[in-house]
């Protein structure tokens, strides 16, 4: 996995830095996209959209083709409902508080982290969107000596089973993290669940800036960013 540590790491520079992250159901299991300042990001269930969702196994008609919009600033995400006439209104939850959008509004939440519930007649589909914290522009010269910072990573017990169970086989020689479904069996879990648990730990990693491989596997990018940092020593 050494290879890896060529490509950006999230968060290690303000060039290319990504704004935010949203994780949604997707047929095959959990996805995540990641998300930079200046982006429009559909979503819905249509083809057109990058955040799909509703569309199979079996069709979510209640869920429109193109649900709303992401439009990702440097610090904000401003959401969109741009349902036609008749469409029900879409939901922005966060830890304190719920809006609805009604049709052609928009609401930009100030939470770090919030959720975008679009209504289905199979399930109501959430995106759990994470904002990445503003930088903090460093000290002069003239000022303090800052403290190091330090990397918190505060897990539930599942999630500290689930991480570790991925890691586990890098300390038996292997080169690869476990698949998903190994660690659903170690642990007597449905891989779509150690799965999500997988990409809500990425998504904090994110809400820290936590540097992490910009590579699409998020087993990789969390195992990697776990090892290099010794995030599991300090649990």
């Amino acid at each position: 996995m050494r290879h890896r540590l060529s490509f950006l790491l999230m968060g290690g520079g303000n060039l290319g830095r990504a704004a935010a992250v949203v994780n949604f159901p997707a047929p095959h299991g959990m996805e995540a996209v990641t998300l930079f300042p200046g982006e429009t990001v559909p979503f819905g269930r249509g083809a057109e959209c990058r955040l799909r969702f509703g569309y199979a196994p079996q069709p979510d008609r209640d869920v429109p083709r193109l649900a709303g919009r992401l439009v990702v600033s440097a610090d904000r995400v401003f959401v969109e409902n741009t349902g036609s006439p008749g469409h029900r209104a879409i939901e922005v939850r966060s830890a304190h508080r719920s809006v609805q959008i009604a049709v052609g509004e928009g609401h930009s939440p100030r939470e770090g982290r919030f959720d975008v519930v679009i209504p289905g007649s199979i399930q109501s589909w959430s995106l759990a969107v994470t904002l990445r914290p503003p930088a903090v522009a460093s000290q002069g010269p003239s000022g303090d000596d800052p403290p190091t910072r330090r990397f918190a990573l505060h897990l539930t017990g599942t999630e500290q089973k689930v991480l570790t169970a991925y890691c586990a086989p890098l300390n038996e020689g292997r080169l690869e993290p476990a698949t998903h479904r190994e660690v659903a069996t170690a642990l007597n879990y449905h891989p779509n669940t150690v799965r999500e648990c997988l990409y809500e730990i990425w998504a904090k990693m994110f809400e820290l800036g936590i540097p992490m491989p910009e590579i699409s596997d998020k087993r990789n990018a969390v195992v990697e960013a776990t090892r290099i940092h010794g995030l599991l020593l300090g649990q």
